[in-house]
């Protein structure tokens, strides 16, 4: 069986960079395990699986894996799949839903401009329970004196899975921090937070609201993974606490040294509740590929 597979740069125009993710749209008659394998042998950060959908609304099944196995979201990985789709004909429509986990998103695509726009369906949680600035310096790396920006303050928030989110006074903290990982493991906030997301608005990137890395287990000290995933539970961070919230802003994660990705939070609040969640982005096509498959 030849199975074709295409490669794309997400939350990025330019190519080379963004997060490289791999698209298989014929997945309907591949196994869990064959999927795996596939990941494995790309070796990317994410590849998704496309496949028919038995759900009535639903116009796609994708599916996430990992080298190490299934994941449970990845932004970037949705806006390369959903662009694909629509550069390929899969669908036809600037209005799609797709099936992802059991949940069902709602989607917005932007062919001739290369972006996409995921409706977040919201699980908030927060807990504002967390270290003292010395015990978090102490995991990160960084001076005491450098935690905090504005009035934003580090707190537990995930949708769904917690992140503690800090935020740092400016971009050479927020590059200069290091991860320790016997600090993390002996304070109680290993409990309860999945990894650690730093942020600054102070930073030289044009056009940009924030800079943004997510450090934790399992990754490297020089590595500066995408940040797709937690960008939902940030924008609930960002309208914490705030009631009649309405705003769009502009993530970047990397800078000169890496791979550079800007990613589109939207927030939209009703009194105190949460009405719209979306993330947003582009994706460029950089290669196609065959992979030859035993029949």
């Amino acid at each position: 069986m030849k199975l074709k597979y295409t490669l794309l740069d997400a939350f990025t125009k330019t190519p080379f960079n963004g997060a490289q993710i791999a698209v298989f749209t014929q997945a309907d008659n591949l196994s869990e395990q064959q999927m795996l394998q596939l990941a494995r042998e790309l070796n990317l950060t994410e590849t998704v699986f496309i496949s028919q959908s038995d759900k009535t609304m639903c116009d796609a099944k994708l599916q996430i894996y990992s080298p190490q196995g299934k994941c449970e979201f990845a932004g970037h990985a949705i806006v390369a799949a959903c662009y694909v789709m629509g550069d390929s004909g899969l669908i036809q429509a600037s209005d799609a839903r797709i099936e992802f986990n059991d949940q069902q998103l709602d989607i917005i695509l932007g062919i001739k401009n290369h972006k996409v726009q995921i409706n977040i369906p919201v699980r908030e949680k927060y807990d504002k329970y967390v270290p003292s600035n010395q015990e978090l310096a102490q995991i990160t790396g960084i001076d005491a004196r450098d935690i905090g920006y504005q009035s934003y303050n580090a707190m537990i928030s995930g949708c769904p899975q917690p992140y503690l989110i800090i935020p740092v006074k400016n971009n050479q903290a927020l590059r200069s921090a290091q991860f320790h990982e016997n600090k993390w493991q002996l304070s109680f906030v290993a409990s309860l937070a999945k990894q650690i997301l730093l942020f600054t608005g102070e930073h030289s990137y044009e056009g940009v609201n924030f800079a943004a890395r997510i450090m934790g287990k399992n990754i490297g000290i020089n590595e500066d993974p995408p940040i797709g995933a937690v960008a939902p539970a940030f924008g609930l961070y960002l309208a914490y606490g705030i009631n009649d919230y309405h705003r769009s802003c502009l993530i970047q994660r990397g800078n000169e040294h890496s791979r550079v990705s800007i990613m589109e939070i939207n927030v939209d609040k009703k009194g105190p509740d949460v009405v719209g969640l979306q993330l947003g982005g582009h994706a460029i096509k950089v290669a196609e590929g065959y992979f030859s498959l035993p029949d």
